[in-house]
């Protein structure tokens, strides 16, 4: 089972996400973003630590605020970002569907791809403010600096903007 920085619920309440969508996409997407935004940026060190003590429910004050300040924020933008079009889109049997509503209309691709646009922009000011925090703060974080040395250790990447 996946361990979660942020759960479903505060992610809709601290964005732009209607509280009716599917928790499964967003737990998808919150996965995803962990895996390919997170982990690259705090490293392999930090990123096990933090999901070791949030299974044994053992969060550390500093990792708190670690998660609270810096790592939901960029969660929440990189989420809105990634899951613009997995939730508008359908993957059916037979074909991928665009989701509609009685009441609305969905937005084309290119406004959807501009939406995204924005989002990202702003996971990657927090991204960039999770990076400095890390960096202004690496005796209260060693594992910043000092993942591991195993195959698979990702050391911290620290660029924001891609």
């Amino acid at each position: 089972m996946a361990v979660l920085f942020i759960s479903e619920n505060k992610l809709k309440e601290n964005s732009f996400i209607n509280g009716n969508v599917d928790d499964k996409l967003i737990r998808a997407t919150i996965i995803q973003v962990q895996d390919m935004q997170i982990h690259p940026i705090i490293g392999t060190g930090i990123y096990n630590q933090l999901k070791t003590q949030i299974t044994g429910n053992t969060v550390t004050a500093a990792n708190q605020t670690l998660l609270q300040d810096y790592i939901q924020p960029v969660i929440i933008w990189w989420v809105q970002a990634d899951g613009t079009l997995p939730m508008t889109y359908k993957f059916m049997n037979k074909s991928v569907v665009k989701r509609n509503s009685e009441n609305s209309n969905p937005a084309d691709l290119d406004e959807l791809f501009a939406i995204a646009d924005n989002f990202k922009n702003k996971a990657e000011f927090y991204t960039k403010r999770l990076i400095k925090f890390l960096e202004a703060n690496e005796t209260t974080y060693p594992l910043f600096n000092n993942p591991g040395d195993d195959v698979d250790t990702l050391h911290p990447y620290r660029e924001a903007y891609q």
